[in-house]
C-alpha cells in the first residue's frame, strides 16, 4: 500500500511542479520579445540591452520560488541532443548553485521530449552528483508570434521535499 501512497505523492509532485512551470512559462510569454531575444542572444554583458531584463526576470523567479515550496526554477534552451544552455535562474546570484545566462549542462529525457514536443512533461526522480536527488516539471516557452520554440521553464523538487511528504503519510497510517 505504501508504494501506492508513494506514487501517488511523486505523481501530485510532478503535477504541482508543471502547473507552476506552465504559470511562469504564460508570464515570459506576455513579453516574449525580450525573452526571445535574450536566449538568443551568443552572450550577455552588462552593456547588452537584454542585461535589465535579465536581471528583472531573474528577480520575478526568485520571488517565485521564495514563495513557493520549489528547489529551483530556471529556463533553458536546446543546444544538441547532450546539452542545454540556462538562459534565466531563479537561484540568488551567489549560490553556488546559481547557473549563470549560456552556461551548459546535460539534457535529459524528459527535457528532450519537451524539445521535440512543445508539451509539459516531467522527469521521474533523478539523481545527479552535482544537483543532488529531484523531480522536475517541465513547460514549453513557445513564440505564439510564429510558433517557435524558445527553450522551456523547468521547476525542480528536491527529494527532501517527498521524504517530508512520506513521512506525514506514515506519520497518519500508524497513527
Amino acid at each position: 500500500m505504501f508504494e501506492n501512497v508513494k506514487k501517488i505523492l511523486i505523481e501530485e509532485t510532478q503535477s504541482k511542479a508543471i502547473d507552476i512551470a506552465v504559470s511562469i512559462a504564460s508570464f515570459l510569454v506576455q513579453d516574449i520579445e525580450s525573452y526571445r531575444t535574450l536566449s538568443e542572444s551568443p552572450s550577455l554583458s552588462i552593456d547588452d540591452p537584454s542585461y535589465l531584463y535579465y536581471l528583472e526576470t531573474n528577480s520575478v523567479l526568485r520571488a517565485i520560488r521564495k514563495q513557493t515550496d520549489t528547489s529551483y526554477i530556471f529556463t533553458a534552451r536546446y543546444i544538441d541532443e547532450q546539452n542545454k544552455e540556462y538562459i534565466l535562474d531563479g537561484e540568488c546570484p551567489d549560490s553556488e548553485f546559481f547557473s549563470p545566462f549560456g552556461s551548459r549542462d546535460g539534457l535529459n529525457d524528459a527535457e528532450l521530449q519537451v524539445y521535440q514536443t512543445a508539451q509539459v512533461g516531467a522527469s521521474g526522480i533523478e539523481e545527479d552528483p552535482i544537483w543532488g536527488t529531484y523531480l522536475t516539471g517541465y513547460a514549453p516557452i513557445v513564440d505564439p508570434r510564429d510558433n517557435t520554440l524558445v527553450g522551456w521553464v523547468g521547476v525542480d523538487y528536491e527529494a527532501e521535499f517527498l521524504s517530508i511528504r512520506y513521512a506525514r503519510v506514515s506519520w497518519i497510517q500508524v497513527g
